[in-house]
């Protein structure tokens, strides 16, 4: 088991990118660094990891699955609609020796079924599909009573999806400001890196 948010890290960057990245999905890849900080969180703050179910809900090449796996998770499920993501993503889980306790399944995010301890994900922003993060809330509360989700920061966001949760049945706990830098991921992109500010949600389910 991963003992230091440095190893996590380390770990992670053996995780690979979209080979081609689809735009409609808002894919990229979560840098390491900004993935191992979100899981060391959830782990070391919240005890959510370590001998729980977790499922990552849009997980993409899986760095998020992966990386509660390494540290300690009883099992994990990956769920993305990406076919060739969910086979990179099988493929680093052998690599890593995480093949036993990690599978990634294709499907949507309304996959019939699914039940977890914790749900730990990166939706969609809904910058290319309206309310695309809404079915990804509205899932995760479905399926286990404390959900972990990235989202765009901002405070007019914060205070959209704090109301939101709450007329789902949940509530947010907690939030934990992150800025993520992306490498270029798209044709039209042409920066060096992208600077942006995200933030994680600590959601935990209110009403069955």
């Amino acid at each position: 088991m991963i003992s230091s948010k440095v190893e996590l890290e380390r770990r992670l960057e053996e995780v690979g990118s979209f080979k081609r990245p689809k735009l409609f999905f808002e894919q990229y890849r979560l840098p390491a660094p900004v993935a191992a900080e979100i899981l060391w969180y959830v782990h070391l703050r919240h005890n959510d990891i370590v001998g729980r179910t977790v499922a990552d809900l849009g997980c993409g090449t899986g760095i998020l699955a992966l990386g509660a796996a390494l540290l300690g998770a009883e099992y994990v499920v990956g769920l993305d609609i990406d076919p060739t993501a969910v086979m990179d993503a099988r493929k680093t889980a052998m690599k890593l020796g995480m093949g036993f306790k990690v599978d990634f399944l294709v499907g949507d995010v309304k996959f019939p079924g699914l039940k977890a301890d914790v749900v730990i994900q990166n939706p969609p922003f809904g910058v290319r599909r309206r309310e695309a993060d809404r079915a990804f809330i509205i899932a995760g509360l479905s399926i286990a009573p404390k959900i972990y989700s990235l989202h765009k920061g901002g405070e007019g966001v914060r205070r959209f999806i704090s109301k939101f949760v709450g007329d789902v049945g949940g509530k947010v706990d907690e939030v934990l400001p992150l800025k993520i830098k992306l490498p270029p991921t798209y044709h039209f992109h042409r920066k060096r890196f992208y600077l942006f500010e995200a933030d994680l949600y600590r959601i935990v389910r209110v009403k069955q």
